[in-house]
């Protein structure tokens, strides 16, 4: 059977020439741009803008902690286990979300929750309530409100699971998997066995659950194309009906506890990028259709009818269909995405604390958005979620001209569109299927920000 990418005409070749280290873009402007000279007094001035408009709302919490670091991780942890540490956060987040009711006082409806980490199953089921308690007591929430959940499968029991749904009201639940290979797990210091997770998924299953997301991560130590191809066919056949397949990002430079990392232990270039296709190609004849961005969704999926009908979205916690909603984040380290700002917490726990014993709003850094930002960032969300980037389309910013911004950098895109990536029509420039591969690619020409910082650029994971 011939190869998806090679019937799009994606050859190696083509993929290494374009795996480069560029943003994700789960935000415009993105996150390294942001500024600790961003004014406290103006993030209140926004949430009190955004309290004006009554608008509905999203909500993120960020519950940090885990029992035990994985050597692959990036996100922002914190490993203990003792106890009374879990009800003490809870103390702290529930100050600050009351610090942030005082500004937010408007009748926007909270339509939209989501637990990440770290670990949110690291909360019992007595201080997962309390938490939607004090959120409830803050936010007046939709009958339909979507309700998702990160999961470690290691420490989740199916009690926790029929909790999650039927007294927590979540609906969709996404489980951590990285790879099922045992030596790969014993290097990553992750040991999850192949029954735990397909226990796991089967209780969500039988107990309601709308939506199952699954992570991987391709480029980990001691992997070869046999054992991941291995773990992409387990998965498959457990029929998640969405999968993010990331690839390593293998920072020890920045990341202290990659350092343990063997390098002879890594993945050579040319198999991470065996790994890809062949988890691609199996994942599409398989069913699923590329979302783009890593995320694979199955045909019948709210993503991928979203995308058809060119409504799909994105912000920090991922691909939505909710559109253009304000996130409200809480929590160290959670980044709120306003219409004008971004802001995101402090990111240690003590300094966290200390702020909000002060009467303080955790704020470490942030981002003022300019008329330019914004429009900006409507293109590039347009190109990363449904693929058309149409000339005349409304911004949001009076006098800003799409198709006069996508003529400008007619020679930037112009090797893009040679290669099959895009192709720029009188009224609008369409991804082709071949681009979709390489959305990170063409969002990147739109980006100003890195266009003038043009030393010290912050280092961003490969797109490919």
């Amino acid at each position: 059977m011939s190869s998806n990418l090679e019937a799009l005409g994606i050859t190696p070749e083509k993929i290494r020439a374009y795996d480069q280290r560029i943003p994700r873009y789960t935000s415009y402007p993105t996150a390294p741009f942001f500024t600790p000279d961003f004014d406290p007094d103006e993030w209140e001035k926004y949430i009190e803008e955004t309290s004006a408009k009554a608008d509905d709302l999203s909500l993120y919490v960020h519950i940090p902690f885990c029992r035990k670091r994985c050597l692959f991780c990036a996100c922002n942890v914190i490993v203990t286990r003792k106890e009374g540490v879990a009800d003490e956060y809870l103390d702290y987040l529930e100050r600050e979300i009351e610090l942030f009711a005082k500004r937010y006082h408007g009748a926007g409806r909270a339509i939209q929750l989501h637990l990440g980490g770290g670990t949110p199953n690291f909360l019992d089921h007595e201080q997962m309530a309390r938490l939607l308690k004090m959120l409830s007591s803050r936010f007046t929430f939709t009958d339909e409100n979507e309700r998702s959940i990160e999961v470690d499968p290691r420490i989740a029991t199916p009690e926790d699971i029929d909790a999650f749904y039927h007294q927590h009201g979540f609906r969709r639940i996404s489980f951590g998997v990285q790879d099922f290979n045992p030596e790969t797990q014993a290097a990553i210091g992750r040991g999850q066995t192949r029954d735990i997770t397909f226990e796991n998924v089967a209780r969500a299953r039988e107990t309601g659950f709308k939506s199952v997301n699954i992570d991987l991560i391709y480029g980990l130590p001691k992997q070869t194309v046999q054992t991941w191809t291995n773990t992409v066919d387990a998965i498959i056949s457990l029929r998640p009906d969405r999968i993010a397949l990331y690839n390593f990002a293998f920072l020890p430079t920045k990341l202290a506890h990659q350092r343990t990392l063997d390098d002879a232990d890594m993945p050579t270039p040319a198999e991470k990028l065996d790994m890809f296709i062949a988890a691609h190609d199996r994942l599409v004849a398989a069913g699923w259709e590329f979302i783009g961005m890593d995320h694979y969704a199955l045909k019948d999926d709210s993503l991928t009818r979203a995308q058809r009908e060119g409504s799909l979205r994105r912000n920090f916690m991922g691909y939505t269909t909710l559109r253009g909603t304000d996130l409200a984040a809480f929590g160290v380290s959670s980044i709120s995405d306003f219409q004008n700002a971004f802001a995101q917490n402090v990111k240690k726990l003590t300094v966290y604390k200390r702020m909000i014993d002060e009467g303080k709003l955790p704020l470490e850094r942030g981002l003022a958005l300019s008329d330019d930002d914004r429009a900006r960032r409507y293109m590039i969300e347009e190109i990363m979620c449904n693929g058309v980037l149409r000339f005349d389309a409304d911004t949001g910013v009076e006098g800003f001209n799409v198709g006069e911004v996508v003529r400008e950098e007619k020679d930037a895109l112009a090797p893009l569109a040679e290669d099959g990536l895009l192709t720029i029509e009188s009224d609008a420039l369409h991804v082709t299927d071949k681009g979709r591969v390489f959305l990170r690619n063409i969002a990147v020409v739109f980006d100003s920000y890195l266009k003038r910082a043009r030393s010290g650029k912050p280092l961003f994971s490969r797109a490919v």
